[in-house]
């Protein structure tokens, strides 16, 4: 996180006392551990798998999200600290111990989230569950639909372009969806594994089927320390880490920003960030640019 925090120059936010503050992010995931990095900023935790009470992880990808959207650091001395660690959280399990889901399962998740908004205060929303546009109509019309809500109702959605690239129109759903801010990797160049597979430019591309830009904004994804699921620290990479940081950079902004609604936010992103000539979407989150 030391290295994502430089890249993205979060020093130029946290050193104007800007860590995310008042921001309440929901992630839709597999869950959180009880990481000492996430100590009293738990607001609620639902499990849409399993149906058990007591907050748990057991898979790990939702916990090291978290990390990075706004782990304290607080187990390394700050060197690990996520982007947003004065934000609060929302956990909603979605994703089993093998970090697969079911739709009626987000669906379920999603209709909570609309529910309890107000209640709660929910700002901004994680999601890094990917089906691919070949997927059942159907299904993906349920998902979408689900999704459309949240953004129209005022939560600013943040969805990983997914791990399926380098080819053109591999972006999976729900990041492709216009409205959303989509995430890509900007560092998927590099040789890594996932799935058990070695893969370069991994990070989804567009355009989608209705010629639409996606992933509009990229962050480093690529061997991105964050929160473990047993207290420690581990190393995972792909286009969810990146939208991780998108989500705890948003989550910055939210505090500089308390009256932007998700349009505002994407309006902003769009006027502040300059494309970068051969990659896709707008440019690469970057707080020099953005403040």
């Amino acid at each position: 996180m030391e290295r994502v925090r430089r890249l993205i120059h979060a020093d130029i936010a946290h050193g104007e006392g800007y860590f995310g503050k008042n921001s309440t992010v929901a992630i839709l995931d597999t869950g959180m551990a009880a990481h000492t990095d996430f100590r009293n900023r738990v607001i609620d935790f639902k499990d849409f798998v399993n149906d058990r009470t007591g907050m748990y992880d057991d898979n790990g990808h939702g916990t090291h999200l978290a990390g990075i959207i706004g782990g304290s650091g607080v187990v390394s001395n700050g060197k690990y600290m996520g982007i947003a660690p004065g934000c609060q959280y929302i956990i909603l399990k979605v994703l089993d111990a093998m970090g697969n889901g079911n739709i009626e399962a987000v669906v379920r998740a999603v209709e909570w989230v609309l529910k309890n908004q107000a209640r709660f205060r929910i700002r901004f929303l994680n999601i890094s569950i990917g089906m691919m546009p070949q997927t059942k109509r159907e299904e993906q019309k349920d998902l979408i639909f689900a999704i459309q809500k949240l953004w129209d109702q005022g939560i600013c959605v943040i969805a990983a372009s997914g791990n399926n690239g380098p080819g053109t129109s591999s972006v999976t759903v729900p990041g492709t969806i216009p409205e959303l801010i989509t995430v890509g990797s900007l560092d998927d160049e590099d040789r890594i594994l996932l799935k058990g597979s070695m893969h370069i430019g991994y990070s989804g591309r567009g355009p989608t089927d209705i010629c639409v830009t996606k992933p509009e904004i990229l962050a480093p994804g690529t061997r991105i320390t964050s929160c473990g699921s047993h207290g420690g620290y581990v190393s995972k990479s792909g286009t969810s880490m990146a939208t991780a940081v998108v989500t705890g950079g948003l989550a910055v902004l939210g505090e500089i920003y308390p009256d932007f609604e998700p349009s505002d936010m994407k309006l902003f992103l769009y006027s502040k960030l300059q494309r970068k000539k051969g990659r896709a979407g707008w440019g690469n989150f970057d707080f020099a640019k953005l403040l």
